[in-house]
C-alpha cells in the first residue's frame, strides 16, 4: 500500500473523487485506492439463502419456537467449535429448510436439539 502525505492537497481527506479513487485513513495512515463496486448478487438463489438465514435468527431468538433449554443445548453443543449456539442452530435450520434446487426457503420444521 502506498503512503499519501498531503491527499488531495489537503491534510486529511477521505471518500471518493471522481468516481475512480477513494482516499481514506487505516490506523492512522492515509491511503488512496481505486473506488470498486461491492458485488451483491440479488439472485433468487442469494435471496432465498438470505431469506432463510434471516428466518432462522427469528426463530432461534423468539421463545415460542426454541425455548431457554434448548438454547442452552445449542450453546454447549457448540462449545469447542469457535462457533454459538446460534451458528450451530442456524447451520441445521438451514440444512433443514432450503431448497437448493430452487433457491427458496421452504419451512419444514425448526431443528430439535438430539
Amino acid at each position: 500500500m502506498t503512503r499519501v502525505t498531503g491527499p488531495a492537497l489537503s491534510l486529511d481527506a477521505s471518500g471518493t473523487l471522481g468516481g475512480v479513487m477513494t482516499f481514506s485513513k487505516w490506523k492512522g495512515q492515509n491511503y488512496v485506492r481505486l473506488r470498486v463496486d461491492p458485488y451483491n448478487p440479488k439472485s433468487p438463489y442469494q435471496t432465498g439463502v438470505r431469506d432463510t438465514m434471516t428466518f432462522a435468527q427469528f426463530y432461534f431468538k423468539s421463545s415460542e419456537y426454541v425455548t431457554d433449554e434448548q438454547k442452552t443445548w445449542w450453546n454447549t453443543y457448540a462449545e469447542g467449535t469457535g462457533k454459538s449456539g446460534a451458528n450451530r442452530f442456524t447451520a441445521a435450520f438451514m440444512a433443514a429448510n432450503y431448497d437448493s434446487a430452487t433457491g427458496t426457503y421452504i419451512y419444514s420444521n425448526v431443528p430439535n436439539p438430539a
